[in-house]
């Protein structure tokens, strides 16, 4: 396995983030066959690299500073069907603590362990309000908007379960108030569990910071696949219409994302590879990439080929596609 860094050349490549694909509990409990992704691997170099959240994937593809926190908050917000306005958000996902030895881990809830107490909305917004702090709950998902901007990174919720929670923490000038939000909402869930009783939602764990004002009125040439609200909130900015997977345009920029559940996110991949494999020999893809948020990827680059009585030249073609983006020295390894 080859190590890799995480700066991802988004120059006519398809990027795919696939958090199950490489989880074989996932893939053996699937009824659906994958003969096209087994294809691939054999066409692939598989590298080991830092791990990438939807949100830096995002980041790197639209030309963002990496410095600053992605605002999947409010774009999430806006995919839901809610109107952020041009309010600071952030994304609220119910979680499970626990101490383990010298470190705090986090764990994410999903269906009936993940419906939180009764009136604990109210209770949120009562305890906050004076903070400039309000809390919505929106198809089933958490947020949080502040009236003032502020300033901080925080982490992914699978940053800060393959890190620990105090590596993951928020960082910034603004951080402190995010940190107070953390404990005091941990606090407040204890108090709402009845005597004798343990519950699994204890906390919530907070990313994707900002507003859509850094964002607002984006155009870019990037296609976005998927079944995610993220990926929907920020179409709706680009003014872009949803696709499926055998709608892409193989020579353009792209990024699929996906948060359909493991089986149905298996068999859209593999009509989404047989789409790709079709594409490959024609040279329409010059960089394909297989990844899931653990940091397994599996590398496509195009071969470099070019005839023999264009060698005069070759020094000068490969400076023009280097000075188009369509080349970087990592491709003349």
């Amino acid at each position: 396995m080859t190590p890799a860094s995480n700066s991802v050349d988004f120059a006519r490549s398809v990027y795919c983030l696939l958090p199950s694909l490489f989880d074989v509990e996932a893939i053996s409990a699937c009824s659906a066959q994958t003969p096209n992704l087994d294809q691939l691997a054999r066409c692939c170099r598989r590298l080991e690299s830092p791990p990438l959240s939807i949100g830096q994937v995002l980041q790197q593809a639209l030309g963002f500073d990496q410095q600053n926190d992605f605002p999947a908050g409010a774009l999430r917000y806006a995919g839901l069907g809610g109107d952020p306005g041009r309010a600071v958000w952030a994304q609220l996902q119910p979680v499970h603590f626990r101490p383990d030895r010298d470190r705090l881990l986090v764990f994410p809830l999903e269906g009936a362990s993940a419906v939180p107490p009764q009136g604990l909305l109210d209770r949120l917004n009562s305890h906050f309000a004076e903070e400039g702090c309000h809390f919505f709950s929106l198809n089933g998902e958490w947020f949080v908007r502040f009236d003032s901007p502020l300033s901080a990174v925080t982490s992914s919720l699978s940053e800060a379960r393959r890190k620990g929670v105090e590596e993951a923490m928020p960082h910034g000038a603004d951080a402190r108030l995010l940190k107070r939000l953390l404990t005091e909402m941990q606090m407040l869930l204890a108090q709402m569990v009845l005597p004798g009783q343990q519950a699994l939602f204890n906390g919530f764990w907070i990313s994707g910071l900002g507003s859509l004002v850094s964002i607002d009125a984006l155009r870019n040439h990037l296609q976005l696949v998927g079944d995610s609200p993220l990926l929907d909130g920020l179409r709706q900015l680009m003014g872009q219409a949803p696709i499926s997977m055998q709608e892409i345009e193989l020579s353009r920029p792209t990024v699929v994302f996906t948060e359909s559940p493991a089986e149905t996110a298996i068999a859209e991949a593999e009509a989404l590879f047989g789409h790709l494999l079709a594409g490959l020999p024609g040279g329409k893809v010059r960089k394909l990439v297989i990844a899931d948020e653990s940091g397994h990827s599996l590398v496509y680059k195009r071969p470099l080929v070019y005839p023999f009585w264009r060698k005069g030249g070759w020094r000068s073609l490969l400076e023009a596609e280097i000075a188009a983006g369509l080349l970087n020295e990592q491709d003349m390894m």
